[in-house]
């Protein structure tokens, strides 16, 4: 699956994402301020894996969210057990991550579909 298709997948199921023209316009799962990112090339987001495929992780959706780049970044270089938090302390947070992702969770609708209003 492409890079766009992914972002386009994750942001229909987060009921934060609504599509405005080519944009989807929501909020980032790590600071939860407003994001927007390009619908056919996904710039203007990153792609999280909340739980680290290197811990464990996967690319089901549930464990993938769009945030903002510096929060991706801010994420790795304060909560990365092997610089500076206990591995304790990262699994609650990503814990606290992953409990987010779901409260936000949407069924996605069949491709070709257009997304669901947000609420």
């Amino acid at each position: 699956m492409s890079l766009a298709r992914t972002f386009d997948q994750v942001a229909r199921t987060d009921s934060t994402f609504e599509r405005r023209g080519d944009l989807w316009v929501g909020k980032c799962l790590i600071c939860n301020g407003p994001i927007a990112f390009d619908a056919r090339t996904g710039e203007g987001a990153t792609l999280e894996h909340i739980r680290a495929r290197s811990r464990g992780g996967t690319d089901d959706p549930r464990n993938l969210a769009l945030v903002h780049a510096s929060c991706n970044h801010e994420k790795g270089r304060r909560w990365d057990p092997r610089r500076r938090r206990s591995a304790p302390d990262y699994d609650t947070f990503i814990d606290r991550l992953l409990r987010r992702r779901l409260d936000r969770w949407r069924d996605a609708p069949p491709p070709g579909t257009p997304p669901p209003p947000r609420p």
